[in-house]
């Protein structure tokens, strides 16, 4: 219980002050040269990830969804 009280109050504190990092327009312009390069690197990647995920969830969820729809029908039916 004190750890959390504690974490409450040093997110609190921490989190209410001003943020002075700044950037000059070259360091942003490298950053995002960096962020493309990197970007590009790893889309495909990713894609894969994402598409292997989908691909692996997106049955279950339909199958969950059809069942509760049927179970309402039979339900309305019912009564």
């Amino acid at each position: 219980m004190i750890r959390f009280i504690f974490l409450f109050i040093a997110t609190i504190f921490f989190s209410c002050q001003e943020d002075k990092k700044s950037f000059t327009q070259e360091e942003n312009k490298i950053i995002d040269s960096l962020y493309r390069i990197k970007i590009k690197e790893l889309r495909p990647r990713l894609d894969t990830i994402c598409d292997s995920v989908y691909n692996l969830k997106f049955p279950v969820y339909v199958d969950s969804i059809k069942e509760i729809r049927q179970k309402e029908i039979i339900d309305l039916i019912q009564n």
